[in-house]
């Protein structure tokens, strides 16, 4: 059986994103199936064991050493993440024990150490990249981006480790084109995660508004993703704040975790004056497969995904499974999979007025039987992205991978 490593920057039922739920799934699948043992590496939080077993898969959590002034980034820098680490454990697990191939799913110099530490043992490996890391695409400002610059910053910390790699795996089409053009064609591929349907689309016994006492003539909006600037949920709160001002009694509903104080407590100064402190409620996560996620889902009247440089694909396709409509900004996985007034909305974040528009066109009852054409045809396209399929797809990467080492 194939020995497979994949690296996180954390996995934890606190810290909970798609990029865990993309490892997870990956991992307890391939291990189930019997293709592989999967192992999970990841940076260790204060309260957590440093060797866990989930489902067969082994979890190894190592402390990371940050630099010194890291706390005074992970206070001004609201999407602080471990990119710019070192783990000291980690690179020792992979310099002490044999595998058969590496998924790293960090970015930065992070990657580039742990790359070089393969590369010396010969063994192959292949790196996940996000376009939310690179930041090549601003949803939140007018005109011509001016990312570029950010792209070339983060892609020279880490282009060693990708040159090298046996496969890059991105998260959108946007970011393999450029991509490829720094790293070849061959190299680049794009691969979106998958869903499982039926979590969603079957009824949840828990009644989500209840749960969380929310009025139940209320319209829960809901967003997924990490709270932070990138996240862009001001825009989002100061939207609700447009629409309950116009009688549409909205509750925002926001799933994520958020590693800023100072963005947090900002975000809370704004609910209150925009006096939709008692129209929000913030979850900071659930952990894996918990029902009270897919119930999330199936009680929202519309999933908004505002995020200014990538929107999670995973978010789309479960709110496309749940049957809710939903309104994205064009950046990441969002731009390739939903076709404006098809099957969802695109809108430029920066664009306020437009945004409360798709609002409440999508919210007005008066338009259910084009919601009802948008619903079938997202369900169809969501189905075509089981975790099956996608999987088979990974499974195909990692085999021509091996072979070529």
């Amino acid at each position: 059986m194939k020995k497979i490593v994949l690296v996180l920057p954390c996995f934890s039922s606190q810290q909970w994103d798609s990029q865990a739920e993309q490892a997870w799934n990956i991992a307890r699948n391939l291990t189930a199936d019997g293709w592989a043992q999967c192992c999970i590496l990841a940076s260790r939080l204060a309260d957590e064991p440093a060797l866990e077993l989930k489902n067969d898969v082994p979890i190894h959590r190592f402390t990371p050493e940050r630099s010194r002034w890291g706390f005074l980034r992970k206070y001004w820098q609201d999407d602080f993440t471990d990119d710019d680490v070192a783990v000291p454990g980690m690179e020792l697990f992979l310099q002490k024990n044999q595998f058969d191939l590496v998924h790293i799913m960090v970015g930065g110099r992070l990657c580039e150490r742990l790359a070089a530490v393969l590369q010396e043992r010969n063994i192959p490996y292949v790196v996940s990249c996000r376009s939310g890391e690179f930041r090549i695409f601003d949803a939140a400002q007018r005109g011509r981006s001016r990312s570029h610059s950010a792209f070339t910053h983060y892609l020279r910390s880490y282009h060693g480790a990708l040159r090298n790699a046996g496969r890059v795996l991105c998260s959108d089409h946007r970011l393999r084109r450029m991509l490829a053009q720094r790293l070849g064609d061959r190299q680049v591929e794009c691969w979106q995660m998958g869903v499982e349907p039926e979590r969603f689309s079957r009824l949840s016994p828990l009644n989500f508004k209840e749960f969380y006492q929310i009025p139940a003539s209320r319209h829960i909006v809901l967003t997924i993703g990490r709270i932070g600037e990138s996240g862009n949920q001001k825009m989002l709160l100061e939207t609700l704040s447009m629409l309950n001002s116009r009688n549409w009694n909205c509750q925002l509903v926001m799933i994520g975790w958020c590693s800023s104080a100072r963005y947090m407590k900002s975000f809370m100064d704004l609910a209150v004056k925009c006096r939709m402190e008692n129209y929000l409620t913030v979850i900071p996560g659930f952990p894996p497969g918990d029902e009270r996620f897919a119930a999330a889902f199936q009680a929202a009247s519309l999933v908004i995904l505002p995020a200014r440089y990538e929107v999670s694909g995973t978010a789309v396709l479960e709110a496309w499974s749940a049957g809710v409509p939903v309104i994205a900004s064009p950046a990441g996985a969002a731009a390739d999979l939903i076709e404006d007034n098809v099957s969802g909305r695109l809108v430029m974040m920066h664009d306020f007025q437009a945004c409360v528009r798709c609002c409440e066109e999508l919210l007005d009852e008066r338009n259910r039987t084009r919601l009802e054409k948008m619903r079938s045809t997202a369900l169809a396209q969501a189905r075509n992205f089981r975790w099956k399929n996608c999987l088979d797809k990974l499974v195909g990467i990692y085999e021509d991978v091996m072979k070529i080492a």
